[in-house]
């Protein structure tokens, strides 16, 4: 259906407008927040194929989705910023934020590009570009951010992108959901692992008052 396209194809729009915000906040708050918008889409987007095409097992998902990734992971990773009075930021990130916004723009024209040269004839759903592109921003804050909380977000995000794909693509492949419900459990185990490894996982405010006030 045409309307139906219209919701996927919005709803798209907005998780990768959450990846770009993502890759252009230094703040750890904000990101924790950003992750959270983007997952509770995903969620949506879900949420929505569910009813149009009548599925448990992606009604499933959503709440999973909402329950797992918009909820209690962010919850969990804002618990660890609130000893801080300020909002922490990764160290000395407000002189790359730049660079990284202007990276995410240039990944995600590229990957729309080799995705149209490439897969689309095989993937011609609408929106079948956008998990390709998430994939990519998501590997790219892995590659570029220190900060451990920041790179948890960055699988958090990988994982959004395996959903949305598999949500487009594999909706009737054998054991989707159970591979979906997987990766939710690996993802509280990985935050679970790294967090009572190294508790102090988000470093300090920076030193000068000038470095809060940039960027």
């Amino acid at each position: 259906m045409i309307a139906s396209d219209e919701v996927i194809a919005l709803v798209g729009v907005g998780i990768l407008l959450t990846a770009l915000y993502l890759q252009s906040e230094s703040f750890v708050d904000p990101l924790i927040l950003g992750i959270a918008v983007q997952s509770l889409l995903l969620g949506v987007l879900l949420g929505w194929l569910a009813w149009t095409e009548h599925s448990l097992d992606l009604a499933v998902l959503a709440g999973l989705a909402v329950a797992v990734r918009a909820v209690f992971i962010p919850y969990v990773l804002r618990r660890q910023i609130r000893a801080f009075r300020w909002r922490i930021r990764e160290r000395h990130a407000a002189h790359r934020v730049t660079g990284h916004a202007l990276a995410a723009v240039a990944v995600a024209i590229i990957a729309w590009f080799v995705f149209q040269q490439t897969l689309a004839s095989a993937f011609p759903e609408v929106g079948g570009a956008l998990p390709f592109v998430l994939l990519l921003q998501g590997l790219l804050m892995l590659a570029t951010r220190a900060n451990t909380l920041v790179q948890v977000m960055g699988y958090l995000e990988e994982e959004n992108a395996v959903v949305y794909a598999g949500a487009l693509f594999a909706q009737g492949f054998p054991l989707f959901v159970e591979v979906v419900v997987f990766l939710d459990v690996l993802g509280v185990v990985l935050v679970g692992v790294i967090l009572s490894i190294q508790r102090d996982v988000t470093g300090t405010p920076e030193e000068s008052p000038l470095e809060e006030l940039t960027g």
